[in-house]
């Protein structure tokens, strides 16, 4: 059975439901009025409801926009696919996060051509 917390309640023990979350691996629902508003649970379980919308930079290329199932990580290779239908895979390198006032947070990811070893 699935926990849940009336958010006010669970304010004053955050600390807890996410250790509980962590360790357990459950999904812990906060409600309000007895419906559920939000959830914490680990990392690996929540996932977002879309795409996350990305900024890809390849290389010294002008910036594509892309919808990925989650937010790249370094190290991690992408298969490109160009317009004349060649794929090549691209390393990322870099991940940028730009949050501003009144507009909505940015995923910028670089990825430069993987390293040809000798």
């Amino acid at each position: 059975m699935e926990k849940s917390y009336g958010i006010e309640a669970a304010r004053a023990q955050l600390g807890d439901i996410a250790d509980h979350a962590r360790s357990t691996g459950q999904v812990i629902n906060l409600t309000r009025h007895g419906r559920p508003v939000a959830a914490i649970g680990p990392v690996a379980a929540i996932k977002p409801l879309v795409g996350v919308q990305v900024w890809l930079y390849l290389g010294d290329r002008e910036a594509i926009s892309y919808t990925f199932p989650g937010v790249p990580r370094i190290g991690e290779s992408i298969l490109v696919e160009t317009p004349d239908g060649d794929e090549k895979f691209w390393d990322v390198v870099n991940v940028q996060w730009d949050i501003r006032p009144d507009e909505a947070p940015s995923v910028n990811v670089l990825a430069n051509e993987p390293t040809k070893e000798s």
